[in-house]
């Protein structure tokens, strides 16, 4: 099929995750994986992902007794992460890297565009003063793809790997920069320190890493904890602030504090809960499983809720529903995936391509991992096309490794025939 059907099915994709249109974009990764389902290599290569539903397989069975609806509704949550890889890894074999490359550009930049136009629309020019306030009011939706576009951007300059010339280079760079401010996103801006940290990462000293821990835990431990519990969160420095208080867990009693920091009650919550089941429960934890709020709390717009199927720690939603099991074996895989890639990306006698996917990889992982703590982001359609670009960039890795290795073995084997040949001479 022709490659301009997938960029365009891209392009669709991430203005769905946009409106965080979950029907629409798994729709779509269906489809992409569907219409390219002849080649069976790109399922081969999903087998060490595939190990991320056998905990929710052995959730499901211990879980049998719960709900059968609340069954069915955890193990979809837990496919998103097979789904959504496996669509990359379809489209490595169905793009070529720069139409990959350049389809996510332009899907970051659109995704600015569009930011940009409807935070005007709802707040007027005022939003470009305080764009926090116009993503507030036009119902938070958004995309981290700009910071990913800014991500492919970065690291094709640093590796001196030319997508555009240098006017349309700064013309992208400038737009997604701006998708960025507009968006004011606590999650998207981690998205991007994650990106970021790997431009440079590759040039700190091991020597460094320990002084650096050390005054980072002195400097916690000394600033006031008054710092952290900022009332304002008209402004994005604002909302910022009062980030660590949110997530702050706590059995916070009265409502006040219970609503100014609900994420940090749920959880608490959820790790009581599972601290309190039995053995089978600590390791497999069961689906189905429904978080105790001890209290009734206002989640929807006229709704109460006191037991709660999801919650916004996607790390504890994982422990509660799949046990200690599932957390170790999200960890051990993708910790994994990062000190392989960490080898080829910190090497700098590695191919530029090479250390360009390995860079890629890590910084979705990376995103994942932090923004999971925060909105659950394996089991999210706002963060899809961060688990597509790492399905395409573990794809395009391996392969790349691969046939090095076939170009390197060919000459040596080469090299020895020749000088058979000369020694028979």
């Amino acid at each position: 099929m022709n490659s301009r059907v997938y960029q365009v099915l891209m392009l669709v994709l991430v203005i769905a995750s946009f409106f965080h249109s979950q029907p629409i974009v798994l729709g779509i990764a269906f489809l992409i994986i569907i219409i390219s389902v002849y080649n069976f290599s790109s399922v081969k290569m999903l087998r060490l992902f595939v190990i991320l539903l056998v905990p929710p397989i052995i959730g499901l069975i211990v879980g049998y007794e719960n709900n059968t609806y609340l069954i069915l509704k955890d193990f979809y949550y837990f496919t998103f992460p097979l789904i959504f890889v496996l669509c990359g890894i379809v489209l490595a074999y169905q793009l070529e890297i720069d139409d990959f490359l350049k389809t996510l550009v332009s899907a970051g930049t659109v995704a600015s565009v569009i930011v940009t136009v409807i935070s005007v629309c709802y707040s007027g020019f005022g939003a470009l003063i305080n764009p926090y306030a116009a993503h507030y009011a036009m119902g938070i939706l958004g995309t981290p793809v700009p910071a990913v576009s800014l991500a492919c951007l970065l690291f094709t300059k640093k590796f001196n790997i030319k997508l555009y010339t240098s006017f349309w280079f700064k013309i992208f760079l400038a737009i997604n920069m701006l998708g960025m401010y507009m968006f004011a996103s606590r999650s998207y801006f981690i998205v991007l320190v994650c990106f970021a940290f790997l431009l440079f990462a590759n040039r700190i000293k091991k020597t460094w890493i320990m002084p650096v821990v050390v005054v980072a835990i002195i400097l916690f431990a000394l600033v006031p904890a008054s710092v952290f519990t900022e009332k304002s969160s008209d402004t994005f420095l604002g909302k910022w602030v009062s980030s660590f208080s949110e997530i702050s867990i706590g059995n916070y009693n009265t409502e006040q504090d219970i609503n100014i920091r609900y994420r940090g009650y749920e959880s608490f919550m959820a790790l009581n809960g599972y601290l309190e089941s039995d053995t089978k429960g600590l390791v497999f934890g069961g689906l189905g499983k429904l978080v105790d709020l001890k209290t009734f709390v206002r989640l929807g717009v006229d709704t109460d809720y006191r037991y709660i199927p999801v919650l916004h720690n996607g790390w504890l939603y994982i422990l509660v529903k799949t046990g200690a099991a599932g957390v170790l074996t999200y960890l051990t895989i993708f910790l994994g995936l990062i000190v392989i890639n960490w080898r080829k990306y910190a090497d700098a006698k590695s191919k530029p391509i090479i250390r360009l996917f390995a860079a890629l990889t890590i910084g979705c992982i990376l995103s994942l991992v932090f923004t999971n703590y925060i909105i659950t982001s394996f089991f999210n359609v706002e963060m899809s096309m961060i688990m597509i670009t790492l399905g395409y960039s573990y794809m395009n890795f391996y392969s790349l490794l691969a046939r090095l290795k076939e170009r390197e073995e060919a000459e040596i084997s080469e090299s020895k025939y020749v000088s058979n040949f000369n020694y028979s001479l």
